[in-house]
């Protein structure tokens, strides 16, 4: 129909999800039957305080935890379906991942960082030090791709690893407090950087942070508190 406003592909989908730790007296519940999604191109920020089941959350989407109950759908795969061998061969289909303390390794430059995802992803390896080096300069480190990450800033470093986690072309990047240690300008930079990774390359970004000061960059707040998502809100930037 002419005028007409395609839908947003839905990329993840989470229904009644629910996730225990241990058994019998020592159980806890850490999930208590979540509804969660995302789409395609889509900026969301999962906030809420430390024990509140985030992170859990995104491990489950992230196929490095199974769901004790409920349903997660990425893209095609029913994957809270999977068996747990399975899990691993999901993650690098499907997930890019950014973590707090970047997680590079610190005899390889910044290229061989990235290109050793692309190796992991079936490259081979003249392509992916291309391919690296592409993506590198994509987060304005064209200048850094022979350095070390001892000899890089924390926010390159971070920029190193949000180069490494879309090696490859994951459709989702899931990224657990990006900016905590990071100062505030920093902070925001990688932001934006992980928000233009949405918006010019359509992948699917899901942050968790306490950082309220990158609050605007997303599209949507879904705050967590005692294992259920209590609240949901739009942002208002442009």
């Amino acid at each position: 129909m002419i005028g007409s406003v395609s839908k947003p592909k839905r990329v993840v989908e989470a229904t009644g999800v629910v996730k225990d730790y241990g058994d019998g007296a020592t159980a806890f519940r850490a999930l208590k039957g979540v509804d969660f999604h995302a789409d395609e191109g889509e900026f969301v920020i999962l906030s809420g305080p430390s024990g509140s089941g985030k992170t859990t959350l995104i491990s489950i989407l992230g196929c490095v935890l199974s769901a004790t109950a409920g349903h997660v759908r990425v893209l095609d795969d029913v994957i809270t379906a999977a068996p747990e061998s399975d899990l691993p061969k999901l993650r690098l289909a499907y997930i890019g991942f950014i973590f707090q303390g970047h997680n590079l390794i610190a005899s390889m430059s910044a290229q061989e960082n990235v290109a050793i995802m692309l190796a992991l992803r079936g490259w081979n390896s003249i392509d992916a030090k291309k391919e690296a080096a592409r993506l590198l300069s994509l987060v304005e480190l064209s200048d850094k791709i022979e350095s070390l990450p001892a000899d890089l800033s924390g926010g390159q470093r971070q920029r190193v690893s949000i180069a490494r986690c879309i090696a490859g072309n994951p459709p989702i990047v899931l990224a657990d407090e990006p900016t905590a240690s990071l100062d505030a300008q920093t902070g925001q930079l990688v932001t934006e950087v992980l928000h233009n990774i949405a918006k010019k390359r359509g992948h699917t970004v899901i942050t968790v942070t306490h950082d309220n000061r990158i609050y605007h960059f997303a599209d949507r707040i879904v705050h967590i508190e005692d294992g259920l998502i209590i609240d949901e809100k739009k942002d208002s930037h442009p």
